[in-house]
């Protein structure tokens, strides 16, 4: 059977229509019915239309459930349907019509209410007031407001001020509580990740109740700390003049002790001819007017021996180079074309060379076997490619390299053609010289050995790398200049190369030019300033005093070295 169907939303927009055709007419809140009805009062398989066997061209309802169905507002298990019959499925409701002429019905389709409208409804009906069931809103805030004087003040009070005379009565030691405290409720935030051992033992920092941490509290476990200024006459006199820890390090604020406000070091630095008598450096901001950063520079002694450091700030000659003691070209290495090497071409990057540390703060030192040798060999002679020679080491150097040929020599089997035929003649292994013969073959050594040494260390090998001096004889022998030992080149600072991995070594570093090994190619402030702000700024990542600078060191006499990191070992040094 074909049945027209016209859909007639409630929204306003034009009503739709489409044909049904199929043997029966299911209708029903399930998707296989072919009339669907989400509402759940509506059974899965509700009714079917079907053609009528009373009447010619009439249409039958039958209902599927024992619910019936609604027509013309009274409950039907079947009907035979006329023109102006309506049937309520839930909120949906059909409306019979005149079928056009090739179809056996025709319905309209609309849906009395929305389903949102039915659900505010059935909310309201279903709430319960508090007074319904309890009582009154008034009697039970009263009874609140007892329950939190009691829990809140009388309890923890009560608690609090026994365990103190305890502790002054039984035992002058305290020991700290292993459960929390009735008191534990006047906490009024969490403490700091340092401090959080201490969240059930309150008196430890709260020595009498209701006053404020006092300063030897706080030394009496931070021992090894020293103040900003080492000057204890500077303390005492203004700024630094009243001042207690917990103005800076404020507790029960979050996981971090350390203040994220700069005004607590600009309030100082802003003005130091009037905070500190000109002894600090005016630093009222971080984005305009902090100062040059310092270097901490190598330079070699006087003597030729040795090196010794200066501090320069950045931006001026002195901290345009420092000596190294190597020859080292950075562009060439860095070609994007790749450097020569054993295997053919080679594009080397900077993680090749510069391994960080494990803190993340600066980098393990370079080594000959580790960084240099895969393509920098030590050999001497063709003839010999997997003989090396001893890094580092001249006079070893020298005496490898004459025992090597002196060995040769004597031996035979040379294969060099231009060697007399003493050395290139294949000798019996035990075979012996004569003393002339072993005389001349030993000469030939000499000569051989003088030149690969002079080769080593004045064309190639050493002379790539090192300042080489001498000239090899006994009075003069050959010496490679002093490689100055790694060092942190800021001073007063740490900078953090961990947190900075995602970012290209070369837009810091200028390597890609740098043709000297004596070249300075540390960043200025103004790159810094690219990616780093002030506090609150927009467009920078906001960047407090703290994140490069440490206010407090350590007293390094009192702390053993080898209990603390590496960057706090070089803190206690004075070293960034």
């Amino acid at each position: 059977m074909r049945v027209r169907l016209k859909t007639s939303p409630r929204s306003g927009a034009p009503a739709t229509e489409r044909v049904l055709d199929a043997p029966v007419i299911r209708i029903g809140r399930g998707t296989d019915q072919t009339l669907v009805l989400a509402d759940l009062r509506v059974a899965l398989a509700h009714a079917e239309l079907s053609p009528s066997t009373s009447r010619p061209s009439g249409v039958r309802l039958e209902a599927k459930t024992r619910l019936g169905v609604y027509v013309n507002g009274s409950p039907q298990l079947s009907a035979e349907l006329s023109p102006g019959d309506v049937l309520d499925f839930g909120r949906f409701r059909l409306t019979v019509g005149k079928p056009t002429p090739g179809e056996d019905l025709s319905l309209t389709l609309t849906e009395r209410y929305a389903e949102h409208d039915e659900t505010a409804v059935r909310k309201v009906q279903l709430r319960t007031r508090l007074s319904q069931v309890a009582w009154s809103r008034r009697s039970m805030a009263w009874v609140l407001f007892g329950l939190i004087l009691i829990g809140g003040l009388i309890v923890p009070a009560v608690t609090h001020l026994h365990a103190i005379e305890r502790t002054q009565t039984v035992s002058r030691d305290r020991i700290p509580p292993d459960k929390p405290a009735a008191d534990l409720i006047w906490n009024s935030g969490p403490l700091s990740a340092a401090h959080h051992a201490l969240t059930t033992d309150c008196a430890a920092c709260h020595r009498k109740p209701f006053e404020a941490v006092r300063d030897d509290t706080c030394r009496g476990c931070h021992t090894a700390l020293k103040e900003h200024a080492s000057d204890h006459a500077r303390l005492a006199a203004p700024p630094f003049a009243g001042w207690r820890c917990t103005d800076c390090h404020r507790e029960h604020n979050g996981p971090a002790l350390i203040p994220a406000a700069n005004r607590i070091c600009t309030d100082c630095h802003r003005d130091p001819q009037q905070t500190a008598h000109g002894t600090l450096e005016a630093v009222p901001d971080w984005s305009r007017h902090h100062p040059p950063f310092r270097l901490q520079l190598s330079r070699r002694n006087p003597t030729g021996t040795g090196f010794h450091w200066i501090e320069a700030r950045q931006g001026t000659p002195e901290a345009l180079h420092e000596d190294t003691g190597l020859k080292y070209p950075h562009d060439v290495h860095l070609d994007p074309q790749g450097i020569d090497a054993p295997g053919g071409k080679r594009v080397l990057v900077c993680a090749d060379c510069h391994t960080p540390t494990a803190d993340g703060t600066s980098f393990q030192p370079i080594a000959m076997a580790t960084h240099c040798a895969a393509c920098h060999r030590l050999d001497f002679d063709p003839a010999a490619p997997d003989r090396e020679l001893p890094h580092g080491k001249p006079a070893e150097v020298v005496q490898v390299v004459r025992d090597y040929y002196a060995r040769v020599a004597l031996a035979g089997g040379a294969p060099w053609p231009d060697a007399p035929a003493v050395v290139r003649q294949v000798r019996r292994p035990g075979e012996t010289l004569p003393p002339a013969q072993a005389r001349a073959a030993l000469a030939w050594a000499d000569a051989r050995a003088a030149i690969a040494l002079r080769d080593v260390f004045e064309r190639r090998t050493c002379f790539y790398c090192h300042t080489v001096t001498g000239d090899g004889s006994a009075e003069h022998p050959w010496t490679i200049a002093a490689v100055a030992p790694n060092r942190p080149a800021y001073t007063r600072t740490v900078f953090p190369h961990d947190q900075h991995r995602t970012v290209p070594c070369t837009s810091c570093h200028a390597v890609e030019t740098s043709q000297h090994a004596q070249d300075v190619v540390l960043p200025d402030i103004q790159r810094c300033r690219d990616c780093h702000g002030d506090t609150g700024a927009l467009k920078e990542t906001p960047s407090t005093c703290q994140s490069c600078h440490d206010y407090h060191a350590v007293d390094w006499e009192r702390v053993d070295s080898r209990t603390l990191p590496p960057a706090a070992q070089s803190t206690a040094r004075g070293m960034p």
